[in-house]
């Protein structure tokens, strides 16, 4: 299976984890692995693989990968607690799991050639990448920092299966109360990993809460895509209030000052924010949010234009379908 990319500079990076059923005899694959690509474009207009390293996987210990992390020398794959028992090939789904007992491990590898550094944390659980950056410490060491939107704590958490929490049942049942079963999962912290390449140490910074009531699920992170590997500021969420049923929002967090400023409306559900910059954008969030948001009222789907700097409502424009919400989106713009 494949994992969801991660950009720098154009290119993507995106991994095959692959699990050789042959003993390695045909395929050359011996153990199983994460094996890592770098995706560029030619001059011709054609998309060039070229891989550059690999994952190894000890014991069979399968995690759930589902975004990368690039910088301009590195590619991060975080391997958190979620975890697979691999058991009916088919509803592979079934075995997912969140392990409190499992150590997560970020692993930076070299675009260039391969070479990988293993940074061990304790047990974290985090699917979608804010953003990733090199930068230098007062030593003049490289560091690596990734941030990520992460469950604040998984002491207490069930091992079994996670999708009981989106079951269906559950979602529609206005009785139902998320904080008395599921708190664990609705309570998130942004957690910052800084990556020390040249000591080969790693420690983590928590930020605080930056929102309320702070038991939200604070999720689907996006960024001006021209900071993606670089340092930056602004990053945009949904948030998710499973105990208010279900009541969705956005959520706007300056990393750099540690304040944040939120959008929120009743009966309206937006997905995933996208931002797209200014051309010629004198700021960061200089440019426009834009997400498709249900309407609980009239059930129909509209496409809602946001200020990035105020997040004040600029456009509303109707669509003739009916979007669900935690959808992915992007932003391409016009190739001149």
């Amino acid at each position: 299976s494949s994992g969801i990319n991660a950009e720098y500079g154009g290119d993507s990076i995106n991994y095959k984890f692959v699990i050789p059923m042959d003993g390695g005899y045909l395929s050359g694959i011996d153990k199983p692995a994460y094996h890592l690509y770098r995706y560029s474009e030619s001059p011709a207009g054609d998309v060039v693989a070229n891989y550059f390293g690999k994952v190894p996987i000890e014991g069979m210990d399968v995690r759930g990968v589902h975004t990368l992390g690039a910088t301009e020398n590195y590619a991060i794959l975080p391997r958190f607690a979620l975890y697979f028992e691999i058991g009916d090939p088919v509803e592979i789904g079934k075995g997912a799991k969140i392990g409190p007992h499992k150590d997560s491990f970020l692993d930076v590898v070299s675009l260039m050639d391969g070479q990988r550094t293993q940074f061990k944390f304790p047990a974290h659980n985090g699917m979608h990448i804010i953003n990733s950056f090199e930068r230098k410490n007062d030593a003049g060491e490289t560091e690596v920092v990734v941030d990520f939107p992460t469950i604040d704590s998984l002491e207490g958490i069930p091992n079994s299966n996670i999708f009981e929490l989106l079951n269906r049942e559950k979602l529609t049942d206005p009785e139902y109360k998320y904080r008395e079963k599921f708190a664990h999962y609705t309570k998130f912290t942004i957690r910052r990993f800084i990556l020390n390449m040249a000591t080969g140490e790693g420690v983590q910074y928590d930020y605080p809460r930056m929102w309320q009531p702070d038991e939200i699920e604070v999720e689907f992170p996006y960024i001006n895509d021209a900071y993606r590997g670089l340092p930056y500021c602004y990053v945009y969420f949904q948030t998710w209030n499973h105990d208010a049923n279900n009541a969705m929002g956005l959520l706007k967090v300056d990393m750099c000052r540690e304040t944040s400023s939120g959008w929120q409306k009743t009966n309206k559900f937006p997905v995933e924010p996208i931002f797209a910059g200014r051309p010629d954008g004198e700021s960061e969030d200089d440019g426009v949010l834009m997400a498709p948001v249900f309407d609980a009222d009239t059930e129909k789907t509209d496409l809602y234009v946001w200020d990035a700097k105020s997040l004040e409502v600029i456009a509303i424009v109707s669509t003739p379908v009916i979007v669900p919400y935690t959808l992915h989106g992007t932003w391409v713009p016009e190739r001149k």
